[in-house]
């Protein structure tokens, strides 16, 4: 009954009723794949010299088999102000641009409203707010990402999305490890490091319920 009377006030608004436009999110390219590892001849004998000279290959070699052992996961990376954050994939429904949003008494400030997304009723908080950070600034390129788990949905305003990115998990430092920001640990799953910025991994069922 909630749900349906939510949906009759949407629709006598008329500026809720414009509905979500999904946006594309630039996704890499995949990988091709690793050709079959030869097969392995007898290791041949070198003069001591030049064995030191294969040792930096050989060990740069056993890195790499190990870091293709690794798993890997794929995060949608993207903004809130100057800070970096990102959402594992598996959890994220769709970006769309914002729409107009239809207050609620009684939330807290970082709760904006609810917008109409295909006739489906999804609230929508400034992550920047929710992160105890600074508000969005709505721009050209203000996003809306929406989580989606076990049939919860929750839109989350951001400065801008980015792109997405793969992580094993030697690129991900544990909370306990990581103290660069005052997120409380339940939603706060770890640092990775790309390049010399640190980028926050957010906990997106954390952040649904």
């Amino acid at each position: 009954m909630i749900a349906a009377d939510l949906l009759a006030e949407l629709d006598s608004d008329p500026a809720f009723g414009l509905d979500a436009a999904p946006v594309a999110v630039p996704v890499p390219a995949p990988a091709r794949p690793a050709p079959a590892p030869a097969r392995a001849a007898p290791a041949p004998v070198y003069p001591q010299g030049l064995q030191a000279l294969l040792a930096p290959g050989q060990a740069e070699h056993i890195h790499a088999e190990r870091r293709a052992s690794e798993r890997s996961t794929r995060w949608l990376r993207l903004r809130c102000g100057e800070q970096t954050y990102a959402l594992e994939l598996l959890k994220v429904q769709e970006v769309v641009l914002p729409v107009p949003l239809l207050p609620l008494r009684g939330t807290p400030s970082a709760m904006l409203g609810i917008m109409n997304l295909r006739g489906q009723v999804v609230p929508v908080i400034d992550l920047g707010i929710h992160l105890g950070s600074s508000p969005v600034d709505m721009d050209l390129h203000t996003r809306v990402v929406v989580l989606e788990e076990n049939g919860e949905t929750m839109g989350l305003r951001v400065s801008a999305v980015e792109d997405v990115t793969s992580l094993t998990d030697h690129q991900i430092e544990p909370p306990d490890n990581a103290r660069l920001c005052r997120i409380s640990n339940n939603l706060f799953r770890g640092v990775a490091r790309l390049g010399h910025h640190p980028m926050i991994l957010l906990d997106a069922t954390h952040l649904l319920h």
